[in-house]
This record gives C-alpha cells, structure tokens and sequence, in this order.
C-alpha cells in the first residue's frame, strides 16, 4: 500500500513539474499574448480544454514558423520524438493554467463568474 502511495506522490509530482515548465514557456510574451486572446474569445468554462488547447497548436505553429521569418530555413518539428509531446504537454497545462486565470479575471470584471446571468426587466 506504501508502494502504491509513493507511486501516486511520484505521478503527480511529475505532473506538477510539467505544468511548472508549461507556465514558464507561456510566461512570455509570445504565450501570453496568445493566452489573452484566447481567453477573451473563450465563452465558458466548459470550453477551457478546447481553448488551452488552440492556444497550444498556436504557438507550436509560432514556434515553427518564427526561423522563416527571420530569414531561415523552415524545417519541421520532430514529430515523433517524446520530448516534442512533452513540451506539448507541458505548453498546455500551462496554457490551462494562465487561460482560466485570465478568464477568472475576465468573468469577474463582466459580472458572470459564476454563472449569473443578467436578466433584462
């Protein structure tokens, strides 16, 4: 039983290691500016998944694209490597992380964080 909770402790340590590196790829300016744009376009808190992860292809696509612009050469990411998806991973948990805080924000400022609906008399 020790055995099964020291497994536990150790699967969601990585997860939160994961979802640290995450938050420290989007806490730029780049990732940002995509984190506030989705969450402004986000309608509801059922679509954070969904959102977090648009946010995600986004800047994967950014990143990819970003060498051309600067006058490189384009060459794709490696697709079928493990620490491709785990930087996928991590950016969306990340983006998980900074959408809802901002969509937090965004509902507190409209009034309907919680549901509330105004209701027109």
């Amino acid at each position: 039983m020790e055995n099964l909770i020291a497994q536990i402790g150790d699967f969601l340590s990585g997860i939160v290691g994961l979802a640290s590196a995450g938050f420290d790829g989007v806490n730029q300016v780049m990732g940002l500016i995509i984190a506030v744009i989705a969450a402004l376009m986000m309608v509801d808190w059922r679509s954070l998944g969904s959102t977090a992860l648009g946010a995600t292809l986004v800047h994967l696509i950014v990143l990819a694209v970003l060498p051309v612009l600067n006058g490189g050469d384009f060459a794709l990411p490696a697709l079928l490597s493990v620490g491709f998806w785990m930087t996928a991973l991590a950016l969306f948990l990340g983006y998980a992380i900074v959408i809802a805080i901002f969509f937090l924000i965004k509902s507190l400022l409209t009034g309907s964080a919680f549901g509330r609906r105004r209701v027109a008399h």
